[in-house]
């Protein structure tokens, strides 16, 4: 004779389950782009601040006063454009 089981199975998907998973996840990305995207303007930024201090060097070295002085205005302006639209960049980042 043959024994029956009082369980009884439903295959309903627990969906509160799955969307607490999926929520995990898109947090976890979320944090993930922050990581990258900081990363990458820190390179940005860094790459400016390279190519401006040559750029100064370039000046410096110009026998030329307003091309020295051209130059210099370059790598200053250059800079600080940078440095505000990381900010910004930042800034959306954060939100």
């Amino acid at each position: 004779m043959a024994t029956t089981s009082s369980r009884t199975k439903t295959n309903t998907p627990d969906f509160e389950a799955a969307a607490e998973r999926a929520r995990e996840a898109n947090e976890r990305l979320i944090e993930a782009s922050r990581k990258v995207s900081t990363a990458y303007l820190d390179g940005i930024q860094s790459y400016v601040v390279g190519l401006s201090q040559i750029e100064r060097k370039v000046a410096e070295q110009s026998k030329v006063e307003a091309v020295a002085s051209l130059l210099g205005a370059h790598a200053d302006l250059t800079e600080e454009i940078t440095k505000v639209s990381v900010s910004a960049a930042r800034g959306m980042i954060a939100v």
